[in-house]
C-alpha cells in the first residue's frame, strides 16, 4: 500500500481561531493537493490537532465526497494532541515546548470525541448528516500527544536549523536544547500563525523545521512512502537531503501534455467529487501509482522520457490478426438466437480491456475523460 503524510493539507493551528477561514482561501491549493495525493497514493494520513481541517475538506470536496475518502479509508486522520511552539524564557534563552490549556477543553487539547463535535459544530449549518460524520471520523483517527513527537525531533530540528542560511553562532548556547533567538520578548510564546515566515524569521525556521521532522517520524511510524510538507524545506537548508519527500511537479507536466485540464480549477463543492475518487480507486489508477513510484528519479525530463517509452509499446494484440478474431468471435455469436448484445459485450470488453497491456496512459485517459465532463472555475485557480 503506498501511503503519504500531507501536513499540506492541514489547517495548522492559529490562536486567532481563524485557520479554517485561511484553510479555505487556499481551495485551488488544497483541492489540487488531495487530488495529487490520491492519484499518487493508496491512503492519506493527515496529521491535525484540532478538526477544522476535516471541516475545510467537507466544504471543499463536498460532505458525500468526505464520507466515500472516510468509508473506503483513503483518508486518515492524525489528531496530535496539543501544540508545540517556541518560549522564550526571562532570559535570552529559549526552547521548544508544548502550548496547551490545562483544563483540557480547548479542540486541541480536549479528548477526541469532544474535538470532533467541536470541530462540526462549526460547520453544522452547513451539513446534512453531523452523526454519520463524526462517527468516521473518530474511527478514521488516531491519537498520538504532541509532546511524544517533539522529544522525538527536538535535537535534529536544532540540528537542522544550525545548517540553516539563517543561523549565527550567536544564538547557540551550553545547554543543548536551549537557544538564544531573536525577535522574542521575555516569556513570549509563538506557534506557527498568520504571519508565519520561515524564510526570514529564524524562530519561525526552527518551527517549520520541527513540522518537517515531525512528518518524517509520522511517515517512517506508519510506514509511508513518502510525504507532503506544509512547507518546502529546500530554500532553508543547505545540507540535508530530502528523506521521504518526493516533488512530484513532473507529474502534472505528464497530465499537461496529455490535455488534463488543471485539477485546482475543479469545482467539487458543485460537481460531486465521487466520480474522482472512483477513478483513482480503479485498476488503472493502481497499475498507474505502481508505475510511477516504481520510478528511480522524479526528474521531470526522465518522467516524461519513460512514459513515451511505455506508450510506444505495442501491445500483442495489436501484433496478431485481431480483426479476423473478431469477426469470428462476434459472426460466431451472433448466428445463436439472443446472443448480439454478448457478442458486443465479447468484442468491446474482451478485446479492448482484457488485453490491453498495463500502461501509465489508460489512467490518463479515464481522467481526461472524467474532467470534460465537469465544470471548472475561471480565474486559473489562484488562490485568494
Amino acid at each position: 500500500m503506498f501511503k503519504t503524510i500531507a501536513s499540506r493539507l492541514t489547517a495548522h493551528f492559529n490562536p486567532d481561531g481563524g485557520h479554517l477561514h485561511r484553510y479555505l482561501n487556499k481551495k485551488a491549493t488544497i483541492t489540487k493537493s488531495i487530488c495529487e495525493d490520491l492519484i499518487l497514493h493508496d491512503q492519506i494520513l493527515i496529521p491535525t490537532t484540532d478538526f477544522l481541517t476535516a471541516d475545510g475538506l467537507i466544504l471543499i470536496v463536498g460532505e458525500k465526497g468526505f464520507i466515500d475518502l472516510l468509508e473506503s479509508e483513503r483518508i486518515k486522520f492524525l489528531r496530535t494532541r496539543c501544540v508545540f511552539s517556541y518560549v522564550r524564557g526571562k532570559g535570552k534563552d529559549g526552547g521548544l515546548a508544548i502550548f496547551s490549556d490545562p483544563e483540557n477543553k480547548r479542540p486541541q487539547n480536549s479528548r477526541l470525541e469532544e474535538s470532533v463535535s467541536a470541530g462540526l459544530s462549526v460547520i453544522q449549518d452547513q451539513v446534512k448528516d453531523k452523526n454519520k460524520l463524526k462517527e468516521l471520523l473518530i474511527k478514521n483517527t488516531f491519537t498520538l500527544e504532541t509532546s511524544t513527537i517533539l522529544n522525538k525531533v527536538r535535537r535534529e530540528a536544532i540540528a537542522d536549523l544550525k545548517e540553516s542560511i539563517l543561523w549565527k553562532s550567536d544564538y547557540e548556547l551550553q545547554k543543548p536544547d536551549l537557544l538564544a533567538l531573536p525577535g522574542m520578548e521575555k516569556m513570549q510564546v509563538r506557534v506557527i500563525g498568520a504571519e508565519h515566515d520561515p524564510a526570514k524569521n529564524i524562530v519561525d525556521t526552527l518551527l517549520a523545521l520541527v513540522l518537517y521532522n515531525a512528518d518524517l517520524y509520522l511517515a517512517e511510524k506508519y510506514e509511508c512512502i513518502s510525504t507532503s510538507p506544509f512547507y518546502p524545506i529546500g530554500d532553508l537548508l543547505r545540507l540535508k537531503a530530502q528523506r521521504v519527500q518526493r516533488g512530484f511537479e513532473g507529474l502534472w507536466e505528464l497530465f499537461e501534455i496529455n490535455g488534463v485540464p488543471d485539477l485546482a480549477l475543479a469545482d467539487f463543492g458543485k460537481e460531486t467529487f465521487s466520480g474522482f475518487h472512483r477513478i483513482t480507486q480503479s485498476r488503472k489508477a493502481e497499475s498507474f501509482r505502481r508505475w510511477f513510484h516504481s520510478l528511480k528519479t522524479l526528474d521531470r525530463k526522465e518522467i516524461l522520457k519513460e512514459y513515451l517509452s511505455i506508450i510506444q509499446e505495442v501491445p500483442w494484440t495489436q501484433k496478431l490478426p485481431t480483426k479476423v478474431f473478431r469477426f469470428v468471435a462476434t459472426t460466431g455469436l451472433g448466428l445463436i438466437p439472443g446472443i448480439g448484445q454478448l457478442a458486443s459485450f465479447f468484442d468491446s470488453f474482451i478485446f479492448d480491456r482484457l488485453f490491453q497491456k498495463e500502461s501509465p496512459k489508460f489512467f490518463i485517459d479515464d481522467l481526461n475523460r472524467f474532467m470534460g465532463t465537469k465544470e471548472l472555475q475561471p480565474g486559473g485557480g489562484a488562490d485568494a
